[in-house]
């Protein structure tokens, strides 16, 4: 299972690597969309090849009565905005997308369970995925990462490795910083920290300030919840602290690149804000019960020639997409999931606090940058198979045992 989870997060991976390696101008046609069409089927055929070949062959009804809510929920803002607004009909195939993406990836896995070193095995495909990424990052971009402290715009470089923008490749470096710490909590093995110090320099160059806050809040929440280092890690959080405080003040061109390159106070939320309010708008004026669609969204921001073409917040997308009935869904799959982290807590407990603080971490993400769980593409398939199909599946593992 842990080998089938990464391939379909690799297939998934691939139009954004021919895009940003082979072909810069594929995503803007007709192809690039059939071509995460086809992928998505792929991924829908490996994890069904691999249901039906396994030993165990049912699924929990509840997360099947789920799919269908789940769907039928998007279908009835599909017919309500085709009544109010112009038709999208890539809306039908996310319809289906999103019944297919919660069979394959929580129906399926309800039933099944992994053990603690397949679950440590996802977790170095996570790492080597990561280290891949920035040490390509780092080789194609070595001259203009060592001059970054010059730069006089934040916008002008673009350190994103192969990923067709540096949010995504930020995403994937704070995934593997979360699966390198499940490693190191079990293993303590000092090449871990050398891979720490190249995420967190990958992390620094795409100077993607959510990122940075997020990796931030994973590390301080855990630290503090973990009770057991939690005087050992006190001790390093301050350290740091003071380190980088003596560093900046004793480094005035550091300082000055943190305040104008990193936090970009005049920035602002880059434009995130105005769309937020664009999103509200749309509601008043359309449906909040269930939104207007995701596809139609989009549409609605490209027609407005605006710089961002997504909504740049998990919560106002998903509101704008599915209104407060998807909302409340999204809801039930979190506390679902934050359930049976509790479960892993009890008995696995440092696995249970990393999941923990990585979801505080996440939490915080959804409010600045688009996140999905159940969608085709990229980002639906690392985020969905990475906090919701890994932890059930490890939690299903203990609820077995304990039913035994």
């Amino acid at each position: 299972m842990p080998k089938t989870l990464f391939i379909c997060i690799l297939l998934s991976l691939l139009p954004i690597f021919i895009v940003s390696t082979i072909l810069p101008d594929f995503d803007s046609g007709i192809e690039y969309m059939l071509l995460v069409g086809i992928l998505f089927v792929m991924q829908s055929a490996i994890m069904l090849y691999y249901f039906i070949t396994s030993g165990i062959k049912t699924i929990d009804m509840k997360c099947l009565l789920f799919s269908f809510i789940f769907t039928i929920s998007q279908f009835i803002t599909f017919l309500i905005s085709s009544l109010t607004m112009g038709i999208n009909y890539l809306e039908i195939v996310n319809v289906f997308a999103r019944f297919i993406s919660v069979f394959i990836f929580l129906c399926i896995p309800s039933k099944m369970s992994i053990s603690k070193d397949e679950f440590m095995r996802f977790m170095q495909f996570i790492v080597a995925l990561g280290l891949v990424a920035s040490l390509y990052n780092m080789i194609i971009n070595f001259k203009e990462m060592l001059n970054i402290l010059n730069i006089s715009n934040p916008y002008e470089v673009n350190f994103s490795s192969f990923y067709s923008n540096r949010n995504s490749f930020a995403q994937l470096l704070f995934f593997s910083i979360v699966a390198n710490t499940f490693l190191y909590s079990e293993n303590k093995r000092k090449f871990n920290l050398l891979y720490y110090l190249i995420y967190f320099i990958n992390v620094f160059l795409t100077l993607s300030r959510t990122v940075l806050a997020c990796v931030v809040i994973f590390l301080m929440v855990l630290s503090y919840v973990y009770n057991m280092n939690r005087i050992k890690a006190s001790v390093v959080v301050f350290i740091f602290i003071i380190g980088s405080i003596v560093l900046v003040t004793n480094k005035p061109e550091i300082r000055n690149f943190i305040i104008d390159m990193v936090v970009r106070k005049e920035h602002g939320t880059s434009g995130r804000s105005e769309l937020w309010f664009i999103a509200i708008n749309i509601l008043n004026e359309i449906n909040w019960i269930f939104g207007v669609g995701y596809m139609s969204s989009m549409d609605i921001i490209k027609s407005m020639s605006k710089d961002l073409q997504e909504f740049h917040s998990f919560y106002i997308e998903t509101l704008v997409g599915g209104g407060i009935i998807d909302i409340l869904l999204h809801c039930i799959i979190f506390v679902v999931i934050i359930r049976r982290v509790k479960i892993i807590s009890r008995i696995d407990r440092k696995i249970g606090v990393i999941y923990l603080s990585a979801y505080i971490s996440l939490l915080f993400y959804a409010l600045f940058e688009s996140a999905s769980i159940f969608t085709m593409g990229y980002v639906g398939t690392l985020f969905t198979i990475f906090i919701v199909t890994i932890p059930l599946l490890y939690s299903n593992g203990f609820l077995s045992k304990s039913a035994t």
